[in-house]
């Protein structure tokens, strides 16, 4: 099991609210993605109790306006929250909050049969939310075969032609999509336990396309993504490393917590043992 590089802690660490949460940026107010994150990724106590004073009556952790009711940080905190009753209440939420089923559209060409989970619980099941929902569930409650395979149904039908995903459907009006580097990350770490092609093409596409999109939060992301996989990459963890020495990821808590995800104990938690 890797150690956490001290400076990339510290670098992170310091972001660090007086109410033990952590914001998007130095200065900003604490909020459950950033904050959950850094939990992951420091195994921090105090992060932790802020996300159990945070979380809703129902389960959820919500971020923005409330007439919005962006509920995506909620697998993040429950992969973050310790095994109890506020981790069990932030999965139920988790399964009882997938997308609706949309009819099919041949402009938006896409499996009418799933639903995944989306941005918000009443919008399409975009492939980042479904991937971050379909990770918990194999994780912390194997026993959701239904949603699970509807989760997997969901990546295999909106996987791009040469693998990967974009943020939605694969082909939209006639025009096949690019898969992006930042949501392929996601997709992998979804499908680590699958054993079909499907994994391969993704591992494929981040290898490709990490040297053509530079960035902290891709990069921190595919490197995680990766190591959960069992696999390395070194030329990307130099580049991620020299990256951090030189801009400090823009103190973007975010893309810091996933680098430190990537390069220390915390990845064990979102690794699924097949």
């Amino acid at each position: 099991m890797s150690s956490l590089p001290p400076e990339l802690a510290d670098r992170l660490i310091r972001l660090r609210n007086a109410d033990g949460g952590f914001p998007p940026s130095a200065g900003g107010a604490s909020e459950p993605e950033p904050t959950a994150l850094a939990a992951i990724a420091l195994d921090d106590a105090a992060a932790r109790g802020w996300l159990e004073r945070a979380q809703r009556a129902d389960g959820g952790f919500i971020v923005g306006p409330a007439a919005v009711s962006n509920d995506s940080p909620t697998p993040f905190a429950a992969l973050a929250l310790s095994p109890g009753n506020a981790g069990e209440r932030a999965v139920d939420y988790i399964a009882g909050h997938q997308a609706p089923r949309l009819g099919f559209d041949e402009r938006f060409p896409h499996d009418p049969e799933t639903r995944g989970w989306g941005w918000t619980s009443r919008t399409f099941g975009w492939v980042e939310p479904t991937a971050r929902a379909l990770l918990v569930m194999k994780l912390l409650r194997p026993a959701a075969r239904e949603q699970i395979a509807d989760g997997d149904r969901v990546l295999s039908d909106r996987e791009c032609r040469r693998g990967g995903w974009n943020y939605g459907n694969r082909e939209v009006l006639g025009t096949a999509y690019d898969p992006y580097l930042q949501t392929t990350a996601a997709g992998l770490l979804a499908v680590q336990d699958r054993t079909d092609p499907l994994r391969d093409r993704a591992v494929a596409v981040i290898r490709q396309l990490w040297r053509a999109e530079a960035g902290g939060l891709g990069w921190a992301m595919s490197l995680a993504a990766l190591h959960a996989n069992g696999l390395r990459e070194p030329a990307l963890e130099a580049r991620l490393s020299e990256l951090i020495g030189r801009t400090n990821l823009l103190g973007d808590a975010v893309a810091l917590a996933w680098a430190a995800i990537a390069l220390g104990p915390g990845i064990e938690r979102l690794r699924i043992r097949r």
